[in-house]
């Protein structure tokens, strides 16, 4: 982000390109230095609830959550890199 952009300037894609890169930046730099990917998984989703329920409320989270794990049981989640 350049000095003069603030952060409600970027439009939802931009802002979604530049989280999905800083995170799997983390990630990858998390797992070189000798975290596990299952640790990472569990960390990410005990971060990902609390943020969720801090930003959008307990209740919302919640179906945020039910929602997202209904995506995870019909393979809606299924990739290539989750194989490996």
């Amino acid at each position: 982000m350049s000095d003069q952009e603030q952060p409600g300037d970027l439009s939802e894609e931009e802002q979604t390109v530049i989280a999905m890169d800083w995170f799997m930046a983390m990630w990858d730099e998390a797992m070189k230095r000798g975290v596990t990917a299952e640790t990472m998984a569990l960390t990410a989703l005990s971060v990902t609830a609390s943020k969720l329920a801090a930003t959008f409320g307990a209740s919302q989270a919640a179906s945020l959550l039910k929602n997202t794990a209904k995506t995870a049981r019909s393979g809606g989640f299924n990739t290539d890199e989750n194989s490996k």
